[in-house]
């Protein structure tokens, strides 16, 4: 239920909410991030440069933001930093949501909830999943034909999935 109206959350509304190009992107980057970190050194380590990198480029984000959010304004324009700042927080919130789930799981391993392997790769395959359910949402609607929602999902989940890759043929 949507807590301002209290009616059912449609396909449109979590479009409009929660599919942001940060949040695929938040996604893709931690998952790469998750597969190059070297786990031979433990899953404090891959915790640890996870959060790190999530933590620079949302700092980063944030940052690009606003400068760019500097190329809409007039000469004659005063300048607003906060409401720059503000707005460039709220649009970069997709970053730091896209690095939770996988943090999740890490961090269970970390805590000694399961093995740390297994902390890992469930890190890496709750992406592909998130993507794909991104990828569904994004491409849904009620005269949209399931192919698309279906190839949607997988196409993005794919972003997931050369990450895996990645990790693959790194280590």
């Amino acid at each position: 239920m949507h807590a301002d109206t209290g009616k059912p959350w449609t396909t449109a509304t979590l479009r409009r909410r929660f599919i942001t190009t940060e949040l695929v992107s938040g996604a893709v980057l931690v998952s790469v991030v998750i597969a190059v970190a070297d786990e031979s050194g433990g899953i404090l380590d891959v915790f640890a440069i996870t959060v790190l990198s999530l933590i620079i480029f949302w700092l980063t984000e944030v940052f690009a933001h606003t400068v760019a959010a500097q190329r809409r304004r007039r000469d004659t324009d005063v300048l607003s930093v906060r409401s720059s700042v503000r707005a460039a927080v709220a649009d970069s919130r997709g970053l730091l949501l896209a690095g939770i789930p996988p943090l999740i799981f890490l961090l269970l391993g970390l805590v000694g909830v399961g093995d740390g392997e297994v902390a890992y790769w469930t890190a890496l395959w709750v992406q592909v999943a998130l993507l794909a359910v991104v990828g569904w949402i994004a491409f849904g609607g009620p005269r949209i034909a399931w192919y698309w929602r279906v190839g949607g999902a997988l196409a993005t989940a794919g972003l997931g999935m050369l990450a895996i890759l990645l990790k693959i043929l790194v280590h």
